[in-house]
C-alpha cells in the first residue's frame, strides 16, 4: 500500500486445493493510508498453482494445465460515522506483465531482468498509462469455499551470513552458508548493464568444489540481469530453495564473503521447547533434526524443501511428538487436517499427499501409514492441545478411512503400501507394515470415539483393534525364534506396540530385538515407519541404555555418521552425504527420521504426558539415567505454561529439578535409593527396583537420591 508492505508474511497464500477452498488473508492497512491518492499494489508469482514447464530447461516436479495468474482483493474502509466502503478488484484495476520477473518457477527458479524494473510502480506518482485493464476471470471452481487462513504466516525467522567463498575460475564463485536450510539467498553484487549472472543452490559439493544438485532436482537456478546501477541486491521472493551452497557464475569481479546472506523461512510457529545435554553428539543430533523440521515447516509439512515440496502425510504423525515438543503447531496442525480431509476421495481413501497436486500411483498415493494421518493428526492435536472440536468435525472422514482400510484387509491383514520406507533391513513384509498402519488407525479411532462419548463406536473399534492384533500374531509369529515375520527389528517393535505379543513372550521378543541390535554393532535397522516404535518400545521395556548405545555410534548407519560427514540438517537416508551401502545420494534435508527428538524429551529428559491425560494436565516425570551423561536440561511450553526438567549426576549423587505450570500435576520417578524432596509428596518406594515416586503440583521442586548406574556399554 503506497509502496509499503502490509505484512511480514511471505509466499502467500500457501498451499490449498483451489477447487475446494480459497484461503484469503486479511491485513490492517490503516497506518499505510494517507490523504489524497492511495495505491494498492500486488505482485503475483506462479507458486505451485501454475506448474508449467519453466524457462531454460529448469527442473520441475510436475506439470498442470497452464492457469492464468489471478487475484481477488477487497479494500474495506470503515469510516468514523459507521459507514463502510468496499473497493473490490474488477476490470478497472490496472495490470502489466512487462516487469522484471520473467520466470518464477516454484521448483526451477527465477529469471529476473533488473533493466525492466518498474520503479515506484506501487505508488501514486507512477505513470500507469501503458498498463492495461484487468481481465475478469473466474475461480477454478465457483462452488469453492472462501476461508480465512488459520495458521501463522511464512516469515523470515533467521538471517544467515556466508562463512566462505571460493574462486572456481572463469567468474564462478561458490559461497558456503554453513548450514543446510530452506530460504531465500540475498546476494549483493555489481555488473555492467545487460550482464547476466546465474545462481545455483545446492546441498552438496562435487569433488572439484563446484555444486552438486544430485539430491534436489537439476537444474535449479536463479538468473539475474544487471541494470548497471552500482551495487544491486537480489532476493528471489516468489519461491524458496533448500540449500547450503550457492554457486554464482559470470561475475566480473571477486566477491566478498559477506556479499551473500540468506533468510531462513518457515511458518512462524512459536518455539516451545529447548534441549541441552552434557553430550555434544546428542546436542548435534537434536540440532540437525530441528533444522530439518524448520526447513520443511511451510503451509504444509513438506518432505524436502527442493525437489518435491509436497505435503507427504506420514511425517505429520510419525514425527508429531518431536515437532510438537519444540514448536506450537496447534493452529498449523488444524489447517493441515483440513487439507487432508479435503484431499480424501469419495471411497474413503486418503492420498499420501495433501493437497494432492500431482496424482501418484500405487503406494505413493495409497498407503496405510500415510493415509492414517486423517485419524492420528487430529488425535495428537487433541491430546496435546485439547482440540476436541477437530475430532467432532472430521469424525465422519475418519470412519470413511477405516471403512476403506477394512475393505482392503483380508482376515484383518493389510498387505499393500510402501513398507518400512528407507529401512536398512528390507526384509519386513509389506503386510507387517500395512497391518500396523491399520491397527494404528483402529486404535486411534477407538480413542477418539471414547473422547466423543460414542460408546458403541468405541467398543466397535476397540474390538477391531484387538482383532487386528490377534491376526498379526497368528499370521507372523515365529514361536521357535521368538520373533515375528522375518525377524526384523521393525516386525518386533510393531508387534510389541500393537499388543500382539502374549505376556509370556514379551521378554523373549524384546531380547530378540536387542540381540539383533547388538549383532549389528548397536545399530537400528528400521525405516521411517518403524523408527518411532523402536524408540518407544525399547524405552517402555526399560532399555534406554540400548537406545543410547545406538545414539553414541558414529559409524554407518547412524545419526552420528551423517553428522561427522558434514550433515547440518537431518537426511533422508541413514548415511546422509556419504553413502556406505552402495546406494545413491538422497535428500540432505528430510525430517522423516526425526523421532529421536521424542526420545530425547520423553525418555532421556523424562517429560511424558500420563495415559489418558489431555493437554498436559497430568504428567509422568521419569528421566532415563544412561551412559556417561552427567547433565540434561529441557524446557517445554504447554498451553498451561512452561515445564522444565534438569537433572545432574555427580558420582553417585543424582539431582533432579522440576518446574510445573499452574493446572498441571505430575508423578515424579526418582531412581536410586535414599530419595528426598523439598516439597513433593511421597507416594511409593518400590522394592522391586531402586525407585521412589513423588506426587507434585505446580511449582518448583528439587529431588536428590543415591544412584549406582553402570555406565559401561556392552
Amino acid at each position: 500500500m503506497n509502496g509499503q508492505s502490509v505484512t511480514s508474511g511471505v509466499l502467500n497464500p500457501g498451499y490449498f486445493d483451489w477447487n475446494k477452498t480459497i484461503e484469503y488473508l486479511t491485513y490492517n492497512v490503516t497506518a499505510t493510508l494517507k490523504d489524497g491518492d492511495n495505491v494498492l499494489g500486488v505482485a503475483l508469482g506462479k507458486g505451485i498453482y501454475r506448474a508449467e514447464k519453466p524457462l531454460g530447461g529448469r527442473y520441475y516436479k510436475f506439470l498442470t494445465t497452464s492457469h492464468p495468474m489471478k487475484l481477488i482483493a477487497q479494500l474495506q474502509l470503515n469510516y468514523t460515522n459507521g459507514n463502510c466502503q468496499y473497493i473490490v478488484s474488477d476490470s478497472s484495476w490496472l495490470t502489466t506483465v512487462t516487469g522484471p520477473l520473467l520466470e518464477s518457477s516454484w521448483y526451477g527458479g527465477e529469471e529476473y531482468d533488473a533493466r525492466k524494473e518498474l520503479i515506484g510502480w506501487d505508488t501514486p506518482t507512477y505513470d500507469y498509462s501503458t498498463w492495461k485493464m484487468a481481465d475478469i476471470s473466474t475461480i477454478p471452481n465457483p462452488n469453492a469455499t472462501y476461508r480465512a487462513r488459520q495458521s501463522p504466516s511464512i516469515q523470515p525467522v533467521e538471517e544467515i551470513t556466508a562463512i566462505s567463498v571460493t574462486d572456481k575460475g572463469h567468474g564462478t564463485y561458490v559461497f558456503d552458508l554453513g548450514v543446510n536450510h530452506a530460504g531465500w539467498p540475498k546476494l549483493s553484487m555489481r555488473g555492467p548493464r545487460g550482464t547476466t549472472v546465474t545462481m545455483r543452490p545446492a546441498e552438496l559439493l562435487s569433488s572439484d568444489g563446484t555444486i552438486n544438485q544430485e539430491t534436489e532436482g537439476t537444474p535449479i537456478y536463479d538468473r539475474y540481469t544487471f541494470s548497471g546501477n552500482g551495487i544491486e541486491t537480489y532476493v528471489p521472493i516468489f519461491r524458496y530453495h533448500g540449500f547450503r551452497y550457492l554457486q554464482v557464475e559470470n561475475l566480473t569481479y571477486v566477491p566478498q564473503v559477506n556479499d551473500l546472506k540468506s533468510y531462513t523461512l518457515r511458518i512462524n510457529n512459536d518455539v516451545t521447547g529447548t534441549f541441552n545435554s552434557s553430550i555434544k553428539l546428542l546436542n548435534d543430533i537434536h540440532k540437525i533434526v530441528n533444522r530439518a523440521v524448520q526447513s520443511n515447516m511451510f503451509s504444509v509439512f513438506t518432505d524436502c524443501p527442493h525437489r518435491e515440496k509436497l505435503g507427504w502425510l506420514e511425517q505429520t504423525h510419525l514425527v508429531f511428538p518431536a515437532i510438537q515438543r519444540f514448536f506450537d503447531i496447534q493452529a498449523h496442525g488444524r489447517s493441515i487436517v483440513r487439507r487432508i480431509a479435503e484431499a480424501q476421495l469419495n471411497n474413503g481413501m486418503v492420498p499420501s499427499t495433501a493437497p494432492e497436486y500431482p496424482i501418484f500411483s500405487g503406494g505413493f498415493r495409497d498407503e496405510p501409514n500415510w493415509g492414517n494421518s486423517i485419524i492420528l493428526l487430529p488425535l495428537y492435536l487433541y491430546q496435546s492441545y485439547g482440540e476436541k472440536a477437530l475430532l467432532e468435525e472430521f469424525y465422519s472422514n475418519m470412519v470413511s478411512w477405516i471403512d476403506y482400510l477394512t475393505s482392503k484387509a483380508k482376515n484383518n491383514i493389510v498387505s499393500y503400501g510402501l513398507g518400512d520406507w528407507f529401512a536398512i533391513d528390507q526384509s519386513t513384509p509389506v503386510g507387517v507394515t500395512g497391518t500396523y498402519g491399520y491397527w494404528m488407525s483402529a486404535n486411534g479411532l477407538a480413542t477418539i470415539a471414547y473422547a466423543l462419548n460414542k460408546i458403541a463406536d468405541a467398543q466397535k473399534y476397540s474390538d477391531l483393534t484387538s482383532n487386528i492384533s490377534s491376526a498379526f500374531h497368528t499370521t507372523y509369529f515365529n514361536a521357535t525364534a521368538h520373533t515375528y515375520a522375518t525377524g526384523s527389528q521393525a516386525a518386533d517393535v510393531f508387534a510389541l506396540e500393537m499388543g500382539a505379543v502374549p505376556i509370556t513372550e514379551q521378554q523373549n521378543v524384546i531380547q530378540h530385538l536387542i540381540n539383533d541390535i547388538r549383532q549389528r554393532g548397536n545399530h537400528t535397522s528400521t525405516g521411517e515407519v518403524s523408527l518411532p516404535s523402536w524408540f518407544r518400545m525399547l524405552s517402555f521395556y526399560g532399555h534406554d541404555d540400548v537406545v543410547y548405545d545406538f545414539l553414541s555410534r558414529t559409524d554407518s548407519p547412524s545419526y552420528g555418521y551423517v553428522i561427522i560427514h558434514g550433515a547440518t540438517s537431518l537426511t533422508e537416508d541413514w548415511d546422509g552425504p556419504a553413502p556406505a551401502r552402495g546406494q545413491s545420494l538422497a535428500s540432505q534435508n528430510h525430517f522423516s527420521f526425526g523421532a529421536v527428538d521424542e526420545w530425547l524429551m520423553c525418555s532421556l529428559a523424562g517429560i511424558k504426558q500420563a495415559a489418558n491425560s489431555i493437554d498436559y494436565r497430568i504428567l509422568d516425570i521419569k528421566p532415563a539415567i544412561v551412559g556417561n551423561i552427567s547433565h540434561i536440561k529441557v524446557t517445554y511450553r504447554t498451553t498451561r505454561g512452561w515445564i522444565e526438567t534438569q537433572w545432574n549426576r555427580a558420582g553417585t549423587t543424582f539431582t533432579l529439578k522440576v518446574m510445573l505450570p499452574y493446572g498441571s500435576i505430575a508423578n515424579v520417578y526418582i531412581p536410586g535409593t535414599d530419595a528426598t524432596s523439598d516439597y513433593g509428596t511421597l507416594i511409593q518406594v518400590r522394592k522391586t527396583e531402586p525407585m521412589t515416586i513423588f506426587k507434585i503440583e505446580s511449582g518448583s521442586y528439587t529431588f536428590k537420591s543415591v544412584i549406582n548406574v553402570n555406565t559401561k556399554r556392552n
